[in-house]
């Protein structure tokens, strides 16, 4: 019999970022394998459910505060997992980093723990380090400021795991150079995709008329957190040039942010004369993510740190021809000038040059959209990732 995975995450579902996309994913493709799944997870109100022969998931109540609920939900995680010990039988536990402290595991839970690390406490601080002040929001603030508490409670967690994954050859650069994390214990498993929902269109003018859009305009598309570290204002700065040679040129921006982000990044559009070009959707629910990206003719993510975005995999899935920054492990996925273009971070004239180029040259765009596709298809589909995740697995328990 396969050994029985508990995930512990606040996120998981419904689908609202990375982290959860990872479980869920992951926990689909491992019950097909037989492995039997337990996940806790944050929710607006406290529920046992008992799914299918497979699945078991308790939804603890936390607020939706970021940073705030990691910590909640490792303090309620720890007393279900000590209650429920006996009767769940655990062998390994899975937690997701950083968004799990320490204490959500209680102690001799489980035979063994397997961290996935998506990024790292002090990489996100100092990916915002050089950001101006007012830009960043609450938890940003509250990043930099608390950064050595937080990271006390990460590094428990990766000296405890037996075997850590990360999504990507920068996130296992960061664990050895930032955490002393020892090579051996670190497997590199890029992030997966969904290939069949997110599939290349059909009919791309009918999806840019059902979604509201002129289907003779240039549809730009960035999606993901108003975050500082997302670097919209960058994107911003690179529109002008764009349309001035495209005025048909429409950016749409979907992500969710605090009200004060907001007011910010419409203030710097209106400053610099583009915000009739642009459409802050805000969030854009899971099931109509598919959608948004067919509707696109090019993916802009100008990110300033990532380590293996959804987005951008998202977006190569759908045949998109993506432009998007050289940083954290972008650049293990994307090679510039076959299935995308990458440019510096924090240089808005080289994205806006990018961004031409593609509009520019329609032919050479349609082929990096055909590659991209191709790219994870056959590298990055979660049936070929599982593969490797269950070798971690029988690793661990050895």
């Amino acid at each position: 019999m396969s050994p029985k995975v508990c995930f512990i995450s606040p996120e998981y579902w419904p689908l609202t970022g990375g982290t959860g996309s990872y479980i869920y994913y992951l926990s689909n493709e491992l019950q097909k394998n037989g492995y039997p799944i337990y996940i806790v997870t944050g929710a607006n109100q406290t529920k046992d459910l008992h799914v299918n022969p497979k699945l078991d998931v308790s939804f603890l109540k936390i607020p939706k505060t970021p940073i705030v609920k990691s910590f909640l939900l490792a303090a309620q995680s720890s007393q279900k997992l000590q209650i429920n010990q006996k009767a769940v039988q655990v062998d390994i536990t899975h937690p997701q980093l950083p968004l799990t402290p320490s204490f959500a595991v209680p102690p001799n839970f489980g035979k063994t723990i397997v961290c996935t690390v998506h990024s790292t406490w002090k990489g996100e601080a100092h990916a915002i380090a050089g950001e101006p002040y007012m830009r960043l929001n609450a938890n940003e603030k509250f990043l930099i400021i608390a950064n050595r508490f937080l990271r006390f409670f990460e590094e428990g967690m990766l000296h405890r795991a037996q075997k850590i994954i990360a999504v990507s050859h920068f996130t296992k650069w960061e664990l050895i150079t930032y955490y002393n994390i020892p090579p051996h214990k670190i497997q590199v498993i890029h992030n997966g995709v969904n290939i069949k929902k997110f599939q290349p269109p059909t009919n791309k003018h009918k999806i840019k008329k059902e979604l509201g859009l002129n289907p003779n305009d240039i549809a730009i598309v960035s999606v993901g957190r108003l975050y500082a570290r997302k670097g919209l204002f960058n994107l911003i700065e690179a529109m002008p040039a764009v349309i001035k040679q495209f005025p048909n040129a429409k950016f749409i921006i979907s992500g969710k942010g605090q009200s004060s982000e907001m007011i910010k990044l419409h203030a710097h559009a209106e400053s610099i004369g583009v915000k009739n070009n642009i459409k802050f959707t805000g969030y854009t629910p899971d099931r109509e993510l598919p959608k948004l990206y067919q509707a696109a003719d090019i993916f802009a993510f100008s990110t300033l740190y990532e380590h293996h975005p959804f987005a951008i995999l998202e977006a190569l899935s759908t045949g998109l021809p993506v432009v998007t920054t050289t940083v954290g492990g972008i650049p293990e996925t994307i090679q510039t000038g076959k299935n995308g273009l990458l440019v510096p971070p924090f240089n808005s004239e080289q994205f806006s040059k990018a961004l031409l180029y593609l509009l520019e040259h329609p032919t050479e765009a349609a082929e990096m959209g055909a590659k991209a596709r191709q790219t994870v298809v056959e590298q990055l589909d979660w049936k070929i990732v599982v593969k490797d995740a269950m070798k971690v697995y029988d690793e661990a328990l050895r």
